[in-house]
């Protein structure tokens, strides 16, 4: 997996919460990308607009009230549209972005008056042409759309607006914003631009990202994955597992949750049609990790959620000993903590249940008695330094 892929796996993620696909952030970028490759842009100058455009949202993945919220102001109140800049681009830093990026980020809702990077200029550009393609009844009236943007040209630089007007004449460049186009023509930027390998520093920072996103759905989901990461990494190095596969997985787990409504978790008790929305988690987190290159913990979390009973779900399957940890590890996690529909309950109670997992065979007992020794009182307390420092992001 290459750094620039994962990034569109991200924002793909990120444009798509709870199910409603908005594309914004891939049409951002391809609108950003052709502009600067109109003003002549190097392959390293392009490469950053890529990173920025793909990145510029990301704050946005822990607001309950999700991207609506920002999309329906039309750059009147800069002050409610920067906090999330801000946010993405400590984002964008903490995923170990250059510098330029994190700027462009940061000042993609400044007019080009007060705006002091030359990416954050075509991204605040890029960002308004999107937002007047969006709100078109009719993809296909881009002349109205360039007009309307005319009426506001004082806001952007002259030279990339200019740039802007030139590519608005090429019906390809509109074409390629709609949605049975657009993840293509991003894809096929992609592969112009250079691979860099995505390395362990990158891999971790998303994982504990994602863990955070996961966690914030609801009050009650608080450190969720992480209690997981800790049971699950617990139980890997008393069976001699692979515990780094068990620790990304763990984090990882939950990040199908990302696409489901979630206002679905906070309902006292499912009827069967919602039920199984929810239980498409599981599935919906293995294709997204597959995507993003994670292909060990993506066949860990698919089977997260099964069983020696063949009960559980989605597959029906036995899992073998690492999923077991993991499917182990989320079920104490879950009732470690409070739910719309239960109170948590105590470690007693906790052993109790676990004693009667083994009585009808649900995991094999070796997991089972290696999850007996674990002091449920430590994994509560036990802090995690990228946890904290990612919660520290979106304050």
């Amino acid at each position: 997996m290459w750094v620039n892929k994962l990034l569109f796996e991200l924002c793909r993620l990120s444009d798509s919460l709870e199910g409603e696909d908005t594309f914004h952030q891939r049409r951002v970028c391809y609108i950003a990308y052709n502009i600067a490759k109109e003003l002549g842009f190097d392959e390293f100058g392009l490469d950053l607009v890529i990173k920025s455009a793909l990145l510029h949202d990301i704050g946005i993945l822990t607001d309950e009230s999700k991207v609506e919220t920002f999309r329906n102001i039309i750059y009147e109140d800069y002050e409610s549209l920067n906090r999330h800049a801000v946010i993405s681009g400590r984002v964008a830093r903490f995923l170990n972005m250059h510098l330029d990026v994190t700027l462009a980020i940061n000042l993609h809702h400044t007019p080009h008056e007060n705006n002091t990077s030359i990416i954050g200029n075509i991204l605040f550009l890029a960002d308004n042409v999107e937002i007047a393609y969006r709100s078109l009844t009719n993809p296909y009236a881009y002349d109205d759309l360039v007009e309307f943007l005319e009426q506001k040209k004082k806001l952007f630089d002259p030279n990339m607006f200019e740039a802007l007007k030139n590519i608005a004449r090429k019906e390809c460049f509109w074409f390629s914003l709609l949605e049975d186009y657009i993840d293509d023509a991003i894809c096929e930027i992609l592969d112009r631009l250079p691979k860099e390998e995505v390395d362990n520093k990158l891999k971790t920072a998303v994982c504990y990202l994602i863990s955070y996103m996961s966690d914030n759905i609801a009050p009650f989901y608080d450190k969720y994955t992480l209690f997981v990461k800790n049971i699950a990494v617990n139980l890997g190095y008393k069976l001699g597992l692979d515990t780094k596969v068990l620790h990304n997985a763990a984090l990882l787990s939950h990040i199908g949750n990302l696409k489901i409504p979630y206002d679905t978790f906070k309902m006292p008790s499912l009827d069967e049609e919602t039920y199984n929305v929810v239980k498409s988690h599981t599935f919906e987190g293995y294709h997204i990790l597959k995507r993003m290159g994670f292909e060990k913990e993506a066949e860990l979390v698919l089977l997260h959620h099964e069983n020696n009973t063949k009960e559980g779900y989605p597959c029906k399957v036995k899992p073998e000993k690492e999923a077991a940890a993991l499917a182990l590890a989320t079920i104490v996690a879950a009732i470690m903590q409070d739910r719309p529909y239960r109170v948590a309950r105590s470690d007693d109670k906790i052993r109790e249940g676990l004693k009667n997992f083994k009585d009808i065979d649900l995991f094999d007992s070796e997991v089972i008695n290696a999850m007996l020794e674990i002091d449920l009182e430590k994994v509560r307390k036990t802090e995690d330094e990228y946890y904290t420092a990612v919660k520290k992001l979106f304050i």
